[in-house]
């Protein structure tokens, strides 16, 4: 049976068609039977309600209310303006990136949450917009922190050959210590099908320096050396005779631009840290509650 749908701010009229016995028969007669208008309304957000894409924001909320504005300065890459209004518009909380600031990244807990929901980000993007088959691949992770390390692990899980490009001596160690082949920065680099760069401890990468292709994993843009080149298929661009630079994902929103979860985490960090001596151990027990 058709259906006209005509939305309207706060809720939907449903009409249904009038069916045919009603229509007029004859000359222009009229209906025996008048058509049916059934209204069904679809509530809206509610007014106090958390906007869409912040669980743990709405949580760590909840849990200190307040309705003074607040401030909260971090050295970390800006909010994208949407998702600064929604998060300061709900919860009255600003976040502002600040040079000078303590960065969010030196908690534990926020640090490793950060380098799971990033590699999610990574290797679902991998999947997705290139046609590699992961598990047969061979790749570089270049990077000697958090991010790099999960990325590494993730995909070694999967069966991904792996190759840890670090040059601190530690984090090298650590490598080696797990059964993960390394190298470092100042050696030549071996060949692999993937080239992931986290910015993490090394100078930007140039792409069209390796064959293969290469993603961006870090936050703000600068693990690789921008290239240019012909689209070839969406989210790739071949940018020399054997090389391919594969667009990162949005570390803020999703595909549909909601808030995503690292936004999500750093909006908690920040409602935490307006309220709490240690906001990082808060988001660890917020985490798992």
């Amino acid at each position: 049976m058709p259906w006209l749908i005509a939305p309207t701010l706060d809720n939907a009229r449903v009409t249904r068609a009038p069916r045919r016995h009603e229509r007029s028969q004859t000359g222009g007669a009229r209906a025996r039977a008048r058509s049916v208008t059934t209204v069904i309304a679809v509530p809206s957000r509610a007014a106090d309600a958390p906007p869409a894409g912040f669980p743990l924001a709405a949580a760590a909320a909840s849990a200190h209310p307040s309705s003074e504005p607040r401030v909260v300065r971090w050295r970390f890459p800006a909010l994208p303006a949407a998702v600064a209004d929604a998060a300061s518009a709900a919860w009255g909380v600003t976040v502002v990136a600040d040079d000078t600031a303590p960065d969010p990244r030196d908690g534990r807990a926020f640090s490793v949450l950060l380098a799971h929901a990033r590699s999610e980000q990574v290797v679902r993007a991998l999947a997705t917009r290139t046609n590699l088959v992961l598990p047969a691949a061979a790749a570089l992770v270049v990077g000697d922190g958090p991010i790099a390390e999960t990325i590494a692990a993730t995909l070694s899980a999967g069966g991904t050959r792996i190759i840890r490009v670090i040059d601190a001596p530690a984090a090298r160690l650590r490598a080696h210590l797990a059964g993960t082949r390394t190298a470092t920065a100042s050696a030549p680099l071996p060949a692999a099908d993937l080239s992931i760069v986290t910015g993490e401890g090394h100078a930007p990468v140039d792409p069209a320096a390796r064959s293969g292709v290469a993603i961006d994993a870090s936050l703000d843009g600068t693990g690789l050396i921008r290239a240019s080149g012909e689209t070839v298929r969406p989210f790739v661009q071949h940018i020399a005779p054997h090389s391919w630079v594969v667009a990162p994902p949005e570390p803020f929103t999703t595909a549909d631009g909601e808030p995503g979860r690292i936004a999500d985490l750093f909006v908690a960090l920040s409602i935490l840290h307006a309220h709490a001596a240690d906001a990082d151990a808060g988001l660890a027990e917020l985490v798992l509650s």
